[in-house]
């Protein structure tokens, strides 16, 4: 079994981060830093904006900083990207290529993880074979733009049926993350609630506590980590 097979089995992951690459490369090695080191299951990189060279420069500064730690390394959107950085894992949308032609590109040892909007995708991408699923949005984000909102009903339907990890994605963070909790719904991915706040690392540590604490009880499938 591969290392990121290993790691992937070795405990649950209840926080994933989504990095921008940030305006300089030193404020992105700087906030991936502390964000491995607070324990952060998952970074995702994902930033639209930068050049092909810029993304590899920060893809591979991500997989440098995550190797050997308790943290994956996803890419979003560009498998080649993940396999050339020699990154844990990449994530693809409804839009992007399909899980067999992301995993054609890097590999069967890395994660491939898939966006979900409807129990119908959710149930798709787990007969395509997903590693992981990504489903939302929650809530109104200030970081992507959504014509509609599944909601937390959308994860109480997908709850039911999941047979492997997936984590609530949009505009989550600590003042709405109840109506989650009360679901048993354990796992998020974030962005500004953890990139944006004055600490990273204590916003990340607080999500995990929480996430973690003797109340949540979950009755999510699967582990990733």
């Amino acid at each position: 079994m591969s290392e990121t097979r290993l790691r992937y089995l070795q405990r649950p992951a209840q926080v994933y981060v989504l990095l921008d690459g940030q305006a300089r490369l030193d404020r992105f090695q700087s906030l991936t830093e502390q964000l491995v080191a607070a324990g952060v299951h998952v970074l995702q990189l994902r930033d639209k904006s930068l050049t092909d060279r810029q993304l590899v420069t920060r893809a591979r500064l991500l997989c440098e900083m995550t190797r050997n730690s308790a943290t994956l390394s996803i890419i979003n959107d560009r498998p080649e990207i993940a396999f050339l950085a020699g990154a844990d894992g990449v994530h693809v949308g409804q839009d992007e290529l399909t899980v067999s032609d992301a995993r054609a590109i890097v590999g069967p040892e890395r994660l491939v993880g898939v966006s979900t909007h409807s129990i119908e995708q959710v149930r798709q991408a787990m007969r395509d074979g997903a590693d992981y699923l990504g489903c939302g949005p929650t809530f109104p984000s200030t970081t992507k733009s959504f014509g509609e909102f599944p909601g937390v009903a959308f994860l109480g339907q997908a709850i039911s049926e999941l047979d492997r990890p997936a984590f609530a994605i949009g505009g989550i963070d600590a003042l709405n993350l109840e109506p989650l909790l009360s679901i048993g719904w354990t796992r998020i991915a974030v962005s500004s609630a953890v990139v944006r706040a004055a600490d990273p690392a204590a916003a990340a540590r607080w999500l995990m506590t929480r996430l973690s604490a003797p109340g949540s009880s979950s009755r999510m499938a699967g582990a990733v980590g």
